[in-house]
C-alpha cells in the first residue's frame, strides 16, 4: 500500500481509558475487552464517546507496549468508580507526522516505516510516544482489509 504522508498540527483530546504495559501478542484480545470496559464506564456516567477507539503508545520494545487504551471523550472524565480502573487521560495534540492505514491492524508496521522514511528524508525527529485512531468498527465491517486507522507520530 502507497501511504500519503503529511505533517499536520493535531489538536488535544481528552480520553477516558486505561493504561497498562502488554505484551504486543495480547493487543488483539487486549484492545476489544479493554474499550468494552470503557463503554460500560461511560455508560454509567452517562456520558457519549466523541469520536472512535485510540490507542496511544508511551513505549515499547520489541516485545511489550505501555499503551493507553481509550475513547475519546468531550470534557473530562471523572469516574464514580476508582476500582474499575478507567481514567481521564490525553492524546497530546501538536505537529505530528500523520498518514492514513486501510487494512487490518497486523499489517499497520508498513504505515509506521512509511513515516520513519519521511521523516528522514524530510530530516524531522519523531518523538518517543504516538497514537492511532480506529474509525472503523468490526460490529459494522467485519473485514479487517477494510478498515481504516489513523497514525499520527509526533514531533520532538
Amino acid at each position: 500500500m502507497a501511504y500519503d504522508v503529511v505533517v499536520k498540527e493535531v489538536a488535544p483530546e481528552h480520553l477516558a481509558g486505561v493504561r497498562g504495559t502488554y505484551r504486543l501478542a495480547e493487543l488483539p484480545e487486549v484492545m476489544p475487552r479493554e474499550l468494552r470496559r470503557i463503554m460500560a464506564a461511560l455508560q454509567t456516567e452517562g456520558m457519549q464517546p466523541a469520536g472512535g477507539a485510540v490507542a496511544v503508545y508511551h513505549g515499547w520494545d520489541e516485545e511489550t507496549v505501555d499503551a493507553e487504551i481509550g475513547v475519546p471523550i468531550r470534557g473530562v472524565f471523572f469516574p464514580r468508580d476508582p476500582k474499575a480502573g478507567i481514567k481521564a487521560g490525553m492524546v497530546p495534540g501538536g505537529r505530528a507526522v500523520f498518514t492514513v492505514h486501510v487494512g487490518a491492524y497486523d499489517e499497520l508496521g508498513a504505515a509506521y516505516e512509511a513515516i520513519r522514511e519521511y521523516a528522514k528524508a524530510k530530516g524531522l525527529e519523531l518523538a518517543d510516544m504516538m497514537w492511532e485512531k480506529y474509525l472503523s468498527d468490526v460490529a459494522i465491517e467485519p473485514d479487517l482489509g477494510r478498515h481504516i486507522t489513523e497514525v499520527y507520530w509526533p514531533l520532538k
